[in-house]
């Protein structure tokens, strides 16, 4: 059991998770006070999809992350150092989930806060006060989410990159990896083309690239580059 390689099994189970609750997140096409009122309306059912949120979302960043790592164990130069740069982009981009779900659950925790215009301990002075400040919570979690597509791709892209040259693809198996450079690059694009629409059909393919990823890594199709395995 202490010799199972973890990989695999965050990037097939991660993304499960992680679509699932992006798929009823309640506030997913809402913004501003819609967006903010869509999580106080439903806030008594959120906590298990927050639960897979984080969850799907550690899982599938980590499994990346990991990835990274037991790539460079193999490599030098300047494939280690694009890669150094690809595992500070993935932790940026979970930090970035992890403040994005941090303001929606101060939100939720929030919106039945206290109201009280004489004693300031810990209550808000009226509603457009507790209005206000769930508003610019929710604001502030979606300004930092914003830019999680471009660190998440561009680390996608550069594992991509590097796959490709420790190894030049001889077979179809051997794109799989390449095949992260244009994933990534159209995920990364996504805050330039500004359509929240495309976002909505573009991640969940994210995910399932990941996926796949995970699955052909489970039946031994495929390997992370530079491993042992590989060059057994």
């Amino acid at each position: 059991m202490s010799d199972r390689n973890l990989i695999p099994y965050l990037l097939t189970f991660g993304p499960i998770f992680l679509v699932g609750a992006f798929m009823m997140w309640p506030a997913s096409e809402a913004i501003g006070l819609r967006g903010m009122q869509s999580l106080v309306d439903e806030m008594d059912s959120l906590m298990p999809l927050l639960i897979a949120a984080m969850l799907g979302t550690m899982m599938v960043l980590g499994g990346v992350y990991l990835m990274i790592s037991e790539m460079m164990e193999n490599t030098s130069g300047m494939n280690k150092q694009l890669l150094n740069v690809a595992s500070v982009l993935i932790v940026v981009t979970m930090a970035s989930f992890v403040f994005g779900l941090g303001s929606n659950v101060a939100v939720i925790n929030e919106a039945d806060g206290e109201i009280d215009a004489v004693d300031d301990s810990f209550a808000y002075e009226n509603e457009t006060d507790r209005s206000n400040t769930l508003s610019n919570t929710f604001d502030a979690g979606n300004t930092v989410w914003t830019m999680s597509p471009v660190t998440w791709g561009l680390s996608l892209v550069l594992i991509g990159l590097v796959a490709f040259m420790m190894k030049r693809p001889e077979s179809a198996m051997d794109y799989v990896m390449p095949a992260l450079m244009p994933v990534g690059t159209l995920f990364l694009s996504l805050p330039i083309i500004n359509n929240p629409g495309l976002f909505n059909m573009v991640f969940p393919v994210v995910l399932l690239v990941h996926i796949i990823i995970g699955g052909l890594m489970l039946s031994g199709k495929v390997t992370v580059p530079g491993s042992t395995e590989e060059g057994a």
